[in-house]
């Protein structure tokens, strides 16, 4: 890493402390600033405006997920992989301390971006490049795109504190999802084919003859 990109990490994690501690509305510049030790000059020149921090923040958000994706095995090019890595990325565990991290911060952000549409646009990118993903993951466009709007609403329900499962049924959850997946991971049955009036010999029909 180099020195300007350790310094952005720094900042990055600066505002993401103010936003913990006291608040999106409490993000400034000055602050994030503060909080990393570094000089207002120095927070300007990698983020001349609010807006384009927490546009990097959103982005920070949404690259930590790509590479939850990657770990879950997105990138293997089997059929229902990228799905597969969607629902587990999604429903990755709970309760532990980073995961509640990263809900809390999403939520502040989320929450801050809301009145400025502009800085949603990112996110709304990233989201139409998943989608993309599961769409062409070789298994019905139909049955990826459910289990991928399911995992997003657990996403926004845990994010938002909208009656979150507790921990059996989310983990049931999970497992009717996965299990869905496999269903549509299934070769299919071919049909029995029809009763043909002319039998069929190596493929060719034999017509009956006709009594003499």
């Amino acid at each position: 890493m180099t020195r300007a990109e350790d310094t952005r990490e720094r900042i990055l994690f600066g505002a993401e402390e103010v936003v913990l501690r006291d608040g999106v509305a409490h993000l400034t510049l000055e602050a994030a600033a503060h909080e990393a030790g570094i000089s207002k000059g120095g927070i300007l020149y990698h983020f001349g405006t609010r807006a384009a921090l927490v546009a990097a923040m959103v982005e920070r958000l949404s690259s930590r997920f790509d590479e939850d994706l990657e770990r879950e095995g997105a990138g293997s090019g089997l059929p229902g992989a990228f799905t597969r890595a969607y629902l587990e990325a999604s429903f990755g565990p709970s309760s532990d301390a980073a995961g509640n991290r990263e809900l809390r911060l999403g939520a502040a952000v989320i929450a801050g971006v809301a009145a400025d549409t502009e800085l949603l646009e990112p996110l709304r990118e990233r989201f139409a490049a998943w989608q993309r993903a599961l769409v062409a993951d070789g298994i019905a466009p139909a049955s990826a795109s459910l289990i991928r709007l399911a995992a997003d609403g657990l996403w926004f329900t845990e994010l938002l504190s909208l009656a979150p499962l507790d921990e059996d049924l989310r983990s049931s959850v999970r497992d009717e999802l996965l299990a869905h997946l496999g269903s549509a991971l299934a070769p299919q049955t071919a049909p029995a084919p029809s009763k043909a009036r002319d039998e069929h010999v190596a493929g060719r029909p034999v017509r009956k003859r006709n009594p003499s």
